[in-house]
């Protein structure tokens, strides 16, 4: 299987998801204090981890689902 084929993030997404990334562990992990509870600042990194690994591995599941991609046509 090859996973190049199956990419729907683009360049400019995954830019911006790695920033995002980026902000949630860092809320969700190092500073809970601006989130308070522990339970949701653990949630938010948690889901920040996933958010990385989709950033890295280019596929989108939630993307896949509605048929989205920002993933230009040649590297599609």
């Amino acid at each position: 299987m090859n996973i190049k084929k199956y990419r729907n993030i683009g360049g400019i997404d995954r830019a911006i998801r790695t920033v995002i990334t980026a902000i949630m562990i860092y809320y969700g992990f190092i500073d809970t204090a601006l989130i308070g509870q522990t339970l949701i600042s653990s949630l938010v990194g948690i889901l920040g981890i996933f958010n990385g690994v989709v950033t890295i591995i280019g596929v989108c599941p939630a993307y896949s689902i509605a048929g989205i991609s920002t993933c230009p046509k040649n590297l599609a």
